[in-house]
């Protein structure tokens, strides 16, 4: 009697376990799901609408940005065949590209009626005044839509 209600107790155990196996298993497909189709739509008009704001700010210079999966940013310039990784640009350049790269996000994370404000910290440091002047333009466009804070000490 004694045995026969462990065996059933672990029977129990054993079913509830599996439910939660095939819960996780449904669960883990379904995000896999999501990811892909995230990356085949938000991926692509993420490195558009960046490249639209990098284009901007480096008056055309560069014309095509790549977001990555892990977020790693390749770039093209205009009239060249290969792209560039952020490891081979200026500091000036790296932050207008991520610049670029984080105004787009939010434009495409965080559209409504009621936007959030964008908050700013010392972004545009290793601007020279030409692209200091550039980036502004744009975020004085992107004011007349939602609030930007932007802290520097320059």
């Amino acid at each position: 009697m004694v045995l026969e209600s462990g065996i059933l107790e672990k029977r129990e155990r054993i079913a509830e376990l599996e439910a939660q196996y095939e819960a996780i298993s449904l669960a883990a497909q379904t995000l896999s799901d999501a990811d892909a189709e995230l990356q085949s739509r938000f991926s692509p008009a993420l490195g558009r609408r960046a490249a639209e704001y990098l284009s901007r700010m480096t008056d055309g210079r560069y014309t095509d940005v790549a977001v990555a999966r892990d977020f790693s940013v390749l770039l093209r310039r205009a009239g060249e065949a290969a792209p560039r990784q952020a490891l081979y640009l200026s500091a000036g350049a790296a932050d207008l590209m991520y610049l670029a790269v984080r105004l787009a996000i939010v434009e495409l994370t965080l559209p409504g009626e009621d936007p959030c404000p964008i908050v700013l910290d010392d972004a545009l440091v290793n601007l020279d005044s030409e692209r200091r002047e550039a980036a502004m333009r744009l975020l004085s466009e992107i004011a007349e839509k939602r609030q930007v804070i932007l802290f520097t000490c320059n």
